[in-house]
């Protein structure tokens, strides 16, 4: 046999033994998808886990942090394993660029005070995210009554406004190291909330403000006054609290007028997705726990009654 068909055989058989090696392993599928609305263009990322039928699959939305994007999302939060694991649909919504070219990737969601071009411009997101809901049910037929929400900084802000202004579409909610950003959210006492941030948080602190790196330049609410205003429609009891791995305090709220609430305070943990691929990976106190697997672990629980 020539060289060259030699070389082209061995390239073939590269190919298809990952492609094996992909099915084996359960892994699915990433596709991108657009919207107009508006009168413009919205994107989002879908990941498939393998599975033959989607019919009545859960959808789990997570939303990147101010700056980042869909693609940046995916790769950060590990999610698409839990997927593959959970037979769960992923969605990674794209919030909305600057004017110029170098920005266009680094996108915010108007979660109400915070943050960037999508504040400045009123785009309304929350719009946004329920006619991606709607277009992922025509593509897939997912359980619409099993849709969560998981976001990081402005994205978990703006996964709070998502439960405060459609809590009919949303079944529970996933906060890291992002806190509420609207002013009222008693619409929201039916959606369970998993609330996860590190109490050295320098971009989104746990006691409110601005930050020593923050970049929104938004005095930002504390962690305890978002857990006042998610509760105080709820009517809970005294929350019940552990520690996890002795640095990770954990407070369980069950309410006779509402859905439950938790709160994973980590000590020492910086503005991190904790158990991600992001840049402050190697921050070890917070990768003992993985906000992805603590999101779906939680999230899976819930669900709306049609």
């Amino acid at each position: 046999m020539p060289m060259q068909w030699r070389i082209i055989l061995l390239v073939l058989l590269f190919f298809l033994t990952m492609i094996t090696d992909d099915f084996a392993a359960g892994k699915g599928q990433s596709m991108d998808y657009e919207l107009v609305l508006d009168g413009g263009v919205r994107s989002y990322i879908v990941y498939k886990p393998m599975v033959t039928d989607t019919k009545g699959a859960p959808l789990m939305i997570v939303l990147h942090g101010g700056l980042g994007n869909a693609r940046r999302m995916e790769e950060i939060s590990g999610m698409n394993d839990i997927a593959d694991e959970g037979k769960f649909i992923v969605a990674y919504p794209n919030g909305t660029g600057g004017r110029f070219a170098s920005m266009q990737d680094r996108r915010t969601w108007n979660a109400g005070r915070c943050c960037g071009q999508a504040v400045r411009q009123n785009v309304n997101d929350v719009l946004f995210i329920k006619k991606m809901i709607e277009d992922i049910h025509s593509r897939f037929s997912i359980d619409t009554g099993r849709v969560y929400v998981a976001g990081m900084s402005n994205g978990a802000m703006m996964a709070y406004r998502l439960a405060c202004e459609i809590p009919e579409k949303i079944a529970a909610i996933i906060a890291v190291s992002g806190t509420l950003a609207v002013d009222n959210c008693d619409a929201a006492k039916d959606v369970p909330v998993l609330h996860i941030h590190g109490d050295q948080d320098k971009n989104v602190p746990f006691t409110g403000g601005s930050g020593d790196e923050g970049v929104a330049m938004v005095s930002h609410r504390s962690v305890p006054d978002t857990m006042k205003l998610i509760l105080q429609a709820r009517q809970c009891s005294p929350p019940k609290q552990k520690m996890l791995n002795s640095n990770i305090q954990v407070s369980s709220y069950r309410c006779s007028n509402g859905a439950p609430v938790e709160l994973y305070v980590i000590k020492g943990g910086g503005h991190i997705w904790p158990g991600g691929h992001g840049r402050r990976a190697k921050e070890s106190v917070s990768q003992c726990i993985s906000a992805s697997r603590l999101a779906w672990e939680f999230a899976k629980q819930f669900f709306k009654t049609r």
